[in-house]
């Protein structure tokens, strides 16, 4: 729900904000319609008019910083409530109050505008603090017409909340459609490993290509490959060997931690990222699962798995990549069934690999 409430935030905010916005302005043209009730300059309430500009120029000032919609919640909605005992203080001064029930009947359509953005049960109690504000203030300015003006605004109030919670319901919609779209585009159909499009969320938008992932500075590198992959899908069909790819990915999430990363990087090749672990504890993991899918039945035929493994220490995450590709290549040459670290291969052995990978 917390991230549903920031992504809503995040959608409407700049309607809210704008909304906020006008409502200050707006209630500073209501001295227009001060004057026309005095019949001449209305000095007593140009003050009261104008001070909902000290909480707008808050806004401008604090709204760029505003990333959390918590604080934008307390921040848009600070912009309506001033407006309203702007209104409440000019009130104060006007020889007629009666026109104060349109005044406050306009205010529930500005909490409206700026609570679009806001989670409707944050809205809820804020909104009616409008009405709370009209009985307090009815015990100075006592309106003549006080009872019509809490009987028009209860069910105004009461129906802004359905409209918020019809639109909130219609904008969780929305979001659903739009988190599968997103799921599905960084998700492999077969095995519901992420697939490599996952990279283009993880690095940063330069042309450094660091990992931008939190505890990124501890991060091990796990290349893993299907020993003699095209051997099952040979002998016992392509549906086989997706039960495999299936099977393999299932072995590696019961060996790795909710924070860490699998991607299927193409074919019958998985990378792992190792998200704030140190290089021992990637070389347990790798054992770990090479063992597990050793000796665990498939249901198809026995398979093993090759396993490269390097550090990333920042900087491009392709170069921490490659190494890990290297050890893969050089444990497949050595055998197959094996955990390889890149530390561990000497310069010779690492001249035999290939220059186009």
């Amino acid at each position: 729900m917390n991230n549903f409430y920031q992504s809503k935030f995040d959608y409407f905010r700049r309607v809210s904000f704008l909304s906020a916005m006008l409502t200050g302005l707006l209630e500073i043209t209501y001295f227009i319609s001060d004057c026309q009730i005095f019949g001449r300059f209305a000095y007593e309430t140009l003050v009261p008019r104008c001070s909902v500009i000290l909480p707008l120029l808050l806004l401008i000032i604090c709204e760029p910083r505003i990333k959390n919609y918590r604080f934008g919640v307390f921040l848009y909605y600070l912009i309506a409530h001033a407006s309203m005992w702007a209104t409440i203080w000019a009130i104060w001064f006007l020889p007629n109050k009666d026109f104060a029930r349109e005044g406050f009947i306009i205010m529930h359509f500005a909490f409206l505008a700026i609570g679009l953005g806001m989670p409707v049960a944050y809205h809820v109690p804020i909104h009616s603090l409008v009405l709370l504000n009209i009985i307090i203030s009815n015990t100075w300015n006592h309106y003549e017409h006080f009872d019509m003006m809490i009987s028009l605004a209860v069910p105004v109030f009461i129906g802004i909340i359905i409209i918020m919670l019809i639109l909130e319901n219609s904008y969780a919609d929305q979001y659903l459609i739009k988190r599968e779209l997103e799921k599905t585009s960084i998700t492999d159909n077969l095995t519901e490993a992420y697939n490599r499009n996952k990279i283009n969320e993880i690095v940063s938008d330069d042309e450094t290509e660091q990992l931008n992932i939190p505890h990124a500075v501890d991060v091990v590198v796990l290349m893993i490959d299907i020993d003699k992959f095209k051997r099952v899908n040979d002998t016992y069909g392509h549906d086989a060997g997706d039960k495999i790819l299936v099977f393999l990915t299932e072995q590696i999430k019961r060996c790795i931690r909710s924070s860490d990363m699998l991607i299927r990087w193409g074919g019958e090749e998985f990378v792992v990222l190792l998200v704030g672990a140190e290089t021992e504890v990637g070389l347990k993991i790798a054992e770990h699962i090479r063992h597990s899918v050793e000796t665990t039945e498939n249901e198809v035929c026995p398979i093993t798995i090759s396993v490269g493994v390097s550090k990333y220490d920042g900087g491009n995450y392709r170069e921490a990549v490659k190494k890990a590709d290297r050890a893969l290549y050089y444990a497949k040459g050595h055998g197959r069934n094996l955990v390889v670290h890149y530390d561990d291969i000497s310069d010779e052995d690492l001249l035999d690999y290939p220059k186009s990978e």
